[in-house]
């Protein structure tokens, strides 16, 4: 069964630093095939940052997928910001920042959806959508197309309007592509669901794992199991100070209509 460790908006910079070694320490017990930070590796896109950044990664279990959010392009250095927006995050984290990893099962490609002119929006790009077509037209018949990107073309848990450009298409690129599941972060806020113009595609979004950047009372991050559709929640309390505790389950499953929630048992 093939087992996807789902991280988010981890913000080095503005972290909770009680945080970071009981969720390394459970992401080693949980033992995924694979590690995926869906953007925002640090508050403010400095050396330091990326440094400790990068320390975190090479702890985490691998592979790690990773893919830029907007706080990993400078937020103030203008002319850096539009010349080379993503130059740090190559050095420190990787040169390639749409990466691709495959499975036995499950192909992941990820997307980078940031967008340095407006910093905070995100937007799809021709060539991502290009990229998604062919990772997923490559795929094996039977393998789930999964695409990781930090902004999401689908509200928050709260309702909040997605904050990406012209998310309807968006919504259909995904599903033109034939996306499964899409992996993302940014609101802070856990989510998952469907949008009906793509019922083929399953959105799954944490908040943030480590940061002090709070939307909720909790810092959360997911462990997918792809074989029998479960998404299970860990969350640390903010004011409990005691391990990242699990949640019930969610289970879904895709048929020929699209994705759909399975009672819990």
């Amino acid at each position: 069964m093939t087992r996807l460790l789902h991280l988010s908006d981890v913000h080095f910079g503005a972290v909770d630093h009680r945080l970071v070694q009981p969720l390394l320490d459970l992401a080693h017990k949980l033992q995924p095939d694979v590690t995926v930070i869906s953007g925002d590796l640090t508050q403010r896109a400095q050396p330091d940052q990326f440094a400790a950044a990068r320390a975190f990664i090479d702890q985490l279990p691998g592979p790690v997928l990773s893919v830029p959010g907007n706080h990993d392009a400078p937020l103030w250095n203008l002319p850096v910001r539009l010349a080379a927006p993503f130059a740090r995050y190559r050095h420190a984290i990787g040169r390639e920042l749409e990466p691709l990893v495959s499975l036995p099962g499950a192909v992941l490609q990820g997307i980078n959806t940031a967008n340095p002119l407006v910093w905070k929006a995100g937007h799809l790009t021709d060539a991502s959508a290009g990229r998604l077509d062919t990772a997923f037209a490559r795929a094996p018949t039977q393998a789930m197309r999964i695409a990781v990107m930090h902004h999401a073309p689908v509200p928050a848990s709260d309702g909040t309007p997605a904050d990406l450009a012209a998310p309807a298409a968006a919504l259909a690129a995904l599903a033109r592509a034939g996306t499964d599941i899409v992996l993302s972060g940014h609101t802070h806020m856990p989510h998952a669901g469907f949008a009906e113009t793509a019922a083929g595609v399953l959105f799954l979004q944490v908040g943030t794992a480590i940061s002090t950047r709070l939307k909720t009372r909790t810092n959360d991050f997911a462990l997918i199991e792809l074989g029998s559709g479960s998404v299970t929640r860990h969350d640390w309390l903010s004011h409990g100070g005691g391990p990242f505790l699990p949640s019930a389950p969610q289970r879904f499953l895709k048929t020929a209509d699209g994705w759909r929630r399975l009672a819990e048992s």
